[in-house]
């Protein structure tokens, strides 16, 4: 059974055609975000309010783990995905293996059914997996193997509203974001740097910057010509162009 989405509504329709120097406005896409959990979603008014406060670096004090924020959860992890519990394994020499099925994909490829690696200390900073409940899901691959923690940012579905601004719509929905920006792009004077600029931020799985500036953690990228789209990329990105 698969999990309702983090990004459960993506208003896609609203997009208006860009002339030059317009920058997209996609701040529906961003704030869209909420818990998949149907008990636990917020009415409209909450769900929007917390989508849009400025993020702080979240851990867990008492595992010991780096203070980040989910663009840097994100640039850290090989994956970043929702999905349900189907099997959890047994422990053995301190590793358990769980097997989720992937539901909304925000970073890489993973397969539908995932398995991931967990390295268990016998303390509450082991997350507690359960079978048929859904997670969001950090994780790194690491010597043959795909790991996740506490402190990678890993957290069941309830609990990942905070971390909705900074992941941005699932990669399924930027695919159909993508084709709607492309279509924008033609018939204009600016059509070769409009579709340029598309192909940069694409390249990347990345979204336009949203009306009220990129989430925190994040910084504007956009190519140097006239016509480009601004899109938002983690503050440390090496191939950031520093506009400001």
């Amino acid at each position: 059974m698969r999990v309702q989405g983090l990004a459960a509504v993506i208003l896609l329709s609203g997009l208006a055609v860009p002339s030059a120097a317009d920058v997209v406005d996609v701040s529906e896409q961003w704030k869209a975000h909420a818990s998949s959990a149907p008990a636990a979603r917020p009415s409209v008014n909450e769900s929007s309010s917390t989508a849009a406060a400025p993020e702080k670096p979240s851990a867990t004090p008492s595992c010991g783990c780096e203070l980040l924020t989910t663009p840097e959860k994100l640039a850290k992890s090989t994956y970043a995905f929702t999905g349900r519990v189907w099997d959890v394994g047994t422990t053995k020499n301190g590793k358990r293996t769980i097997v989720f099925d992937v539901d909304e994909i925000f970073k890489g490829s993973p397969k539908p059914e995932m398995e991931v690696t967990e390295e268990l200390s016998g303390t509450d900073c082991d997350l507690a997996f359960e079978v048929g409940k859904a997670y969001l899901v950090f994780a790194k691959w690491v010597w043959g193997s795909v790991v996740t923690s506490t402190c990678m940012g890993t957290k069941v579905i309830e609990r990942a509203k905070r971390d909705a601004a900074g992941l941005g719509p699932s990669e399924e929905a930027k695919e159909q974001l993508y084709i709607r920006l492309r279509n924008a792009c033609m018939g204009r004077i600016d059509t070769p740097c409009c579709l340029s600029s598309l192909k940069a931020m694409g390249s990347g799985y990345y979204v336009p910057e949203p009306e009220d500036g990129c989430p925190s953690g994040m910084v504007p990228d956009r190519l140097v010509c006239g016509g480009s789209y601004t899109w938002c990329i983690p503050f440390n990105d090496k191939g950031h162009r520093q506009l400001h």
